[in-house]
C-alpha cells in the first residue's frame, strides 16, 4: 500500500474518531474537540508508522478533554433559564420532538460556553437557548420566520426586549427576514451584537438537528442537505455566512482562553 493510500485512510479514521469524540464529551464545546483532533492529528501525521495514529490521537484528545473545566458554577438554573425551559419544552417537546432534542442541544452548549460572558449574562444566553426555536411550535409560528414568531410571542408573555432580540436574530435571522420581506418587521427588536449574541450563535451552530454535538462545518453542510437549495435558510448562508463563522471563531477563540 502506497503512503498516500494509507493517508487517506488515516485521514478517514480520523474524521470518524472526531464524530465519536464530539458525542462522548459532549460537556466540552465542539469547536475545542475539533481543534484538539485537528492539532494532534498535525503533530502525528508524520509518525512512521500510520496504524496508531488515530489512537495517538485519541489519547491526546481525551487527555485535554479530562483537562477542560467543568460546566460554569451557578448554571443550576434560575427563575428566567427554567421558566424558559419549561416554556420551550410545553411548546416543541411534544409536537416537534426533534426540534426539540436540538433545543436541548442547544441548551447544554450554552452551559458550557456561558464560562466566557460576564455573570449578568451567563443565564440570559441560556434562556435564549432553550427559546430560539420556539416560533416553530404550533403555538407560536404566524409568519412562517420562526426567529421573529419566537420574538413576538416572548414579547407578548412580558419578557426582556434584550431576550427578545437574542431569538430574534439567532443565528444570521436578518439574512432570512430580508429575503422573506419581514426585514421591517424584525426592525422592531434590537440587535445585541457583541459576546452574548456571539455565544447564541456557537451554541447553535454547533448543534445537530437531534441535538448532538458538531462542527459549524458539518452543520452548514447538514442545512444544505436537509433544506435545500430553494429555502430561504440555505439562501441566507450566501448572505451572512462569514457573519456566522465569524461569531463562531471569536467565541472558540473566547474558549480557548477557558481551556488553557
Amino acid at each position: 500500500m502506497s503512503a498516500a493510500v494509507r493517508r487517506r485512510q488515516t485521514d478517514k479514521q480520523i474524521r470518524r474518531l472526531e464524530n465519536r469524540l464530539l458525542r462522548e464529551h459532549d460537556r466540552v464545546p465542539p469547536s475545542l474537540v475539533h481543534e484538539w483532533v485537528q492539532q494532534a492529528h498535525a503533530r502525528l501525521g508524520d509518525a512512521p508508522v500510520q496504524d496508531f495514529v488515530p489512537l495517538l490521537v485519541e489519547r491526546a484528545v481525551r487527555a485535554s478533554a479530562r483537562d477542560f473545566p467543568a460546566d460554569s458554577p451557578g448554571m443550576t438554573g434560575t427563575c428566567l433559564s427554567n421558566w424558559a425551559r419549561n416554556t420551550a419544552r410545553r411548546l416543541l417537546a411534544q409536537h416537534l420532538p426533534r426540534r426539540w432534542a436540538h433545543t436541548e442541544g442547544v441548551a447544554r452548549r450554552a452551559e458550557q460556553v456561558a464560562r466566557v460572558l460576564a455573570p449578568a449574562d451567563q443565564d440570559l444566553l441560556v434562556a435564549a437557548a432553550w427559546l430560539h426555536d420556539i416560533g416553530y411550535a404550533p403555538e407560536v409560528a404566524n409568519t412562517g420566520l420562526h426567529s421573529l414568531d419566537g420574538a413576538q410571542y416572548l414579547l407578548r408573555a412580558g419578557v426582556s426586549r434584550r431576550l427578545c432580540g437574542l431569538v430574534a436574530y439567532h443565528s444570521g435571522a436578518a439574512a432570512v427576514a430580508q429575503l422573506l420581506g419581514f426585514a421591517d418587521d424584525l426592525a422592531e427588536f434590537e440587535d445585541d451584537r457583541g459576546r452574548l449574541r456571539d455565544a447564541l450563535w456557537y451554541c447553535d451552530m454547533t448543534t445537530g438537528p437531534d441535538g448532538h454535538p458538531t462542527t459549524v462545518d458539518d452543520r452548514i453542510a447538514e442545512i444544505h442537505q436537509r433544506r435545500g437549495p430553494d429555502d430561504p435558510v440555505v439562501r441566507a448562508l450566501a448572505i451572512n455566512l462569514d457573519e456566522r463563522l465569524a461569531a463562531v471563531r471569536r467565541t472558540h477563540r473566547l474558549l480557548r482562553r477557558t481551556a488553557a
